[in-house]
């Protein structure tokens, strides 16, 4: 499988694009072992990375995405969740990562 993940241009001093770019390769690495990334940046869309993994690991991986918040940036997880063809496979990914990541659906309390 291959996804895209989007995290953002970094003109600003202050944008974190660059730095979620980093935080994302250093989990799946842990999360994913055998993660082949590749870094897909250009100065039209930003850091990008390129996202190959076994078919076997799609669930394992899209849950992974939701439970850790990384949905926003996967392209993937984007148009699968615009596309009613997979909505029982949205289901099954959320259902999924409530699973191995309850505390991710947890109220945060202030």
């Amino acid at each position: 499988m291959m996804d895209l993940m989007y995290f953002g241009y970094g003109y600003e001093k202050d944008d974190p694009a660059k730095q979620y770019q980093q935080d994302f390769i250093k989990e799946v690495k842990e999360f994913f072992p055998n993660v082949r990334l590749e870094n897909a940046y250009d100065e039209i869309k930003g850091y990008r990375q390129s996202v190959y993994l076994d078919d076997s690991e799609k669930d394992n991986y899209c849950s992974y995405l939701i439970g850790k918040g990384w949905i926003d940036f996967s392209l993937t997880l984007q148009i699968a969740m615009m596309d009613k063809e997979e909505k029982e496979d949205v289901k099954r990914w959320f259902k999924l990562a409530k699973e191995k990541y309850p505390e991710a659906f947890k109220p945060k309390t202030v």
